[in-house]
């Protein structure tokens, strides 16, 4: 018969497990849920995985848990942190801080020296907000295209006139 103290010991021992997702994250529930392969075959189902508030990702299958038991019952485990090896951010330097798409490669990094990096391939941002405001210049290496009008300081792009040097008057309205 174990002690106590040993029995203890168990516990303790017992208390954090790595394991790897088998399915597909459960979303049907309040707490989303997920089947794990622990050490030695064990398998657990429907263990919750808690996440930072603010913050929301969706595991998938062969992704790395890392579970806590509670009391160091295997039967009561909560999921406390994800992770996937086998995709990885490419080129992080020390102190670099990324949020990023394991599959299509899609990043936000928060560069060591304090500038921003946002890369989506040949994918479009879309941005909706009531409106933007940008201090600093705007450099780009594309066509810009407004929907509406562009207007610098007080002068409209769709409907500004210039006045005529060789006769009296203005030319029309900019043609569309």
């Amino acid at each position: 018969m174990a002690s106590p103290l040993q029995r203890l010991g168990r516990r303790v021992m017992m208390a954090l497990g790595l394991a790897r997702q088998t399915s597909d994250t459960d979303e049907s529930k309040s707490t989303p849920t997920m089947q794990l392969a622990l050490a030695a075959g064990e398998m657990r189902s429907d263990v919750p995985l808690m996440q930072q508030y603010g913050f929301r990702s969706r595991p998938t299958s062969g992704c790395d848990a890392a579970v806590l038991f509670q009391g160091g019952d295997r039967t009561r485990g909560v999921v406390i942190a994800t992770g996937d090896q086998r995709h990885l951010p490419p080129g992080l330097q020390p102190g670099e801080v990324c949020l990023f798409h394991p599959t299509s490669g899609s990043s936000i990094i928060l560069k060591e020296d304090g500038s921003i990096s946002i890369d989506t391939g040949k994918n479009k941002i879309n941005v909706t907000c009531g409106g933007m405001d940008v201090s600093g210049d705007i450099t780009s290496t594309g066509t810009i295209t407004g929907k509406k009008d562009v207007v610098a300081g007080s002068i409209s792009l769709t409907d500004h006139t210039h006045p005529v040097t060789d006769a009296p008057g203005e030319t029309g309205a900019p043609e569309g």
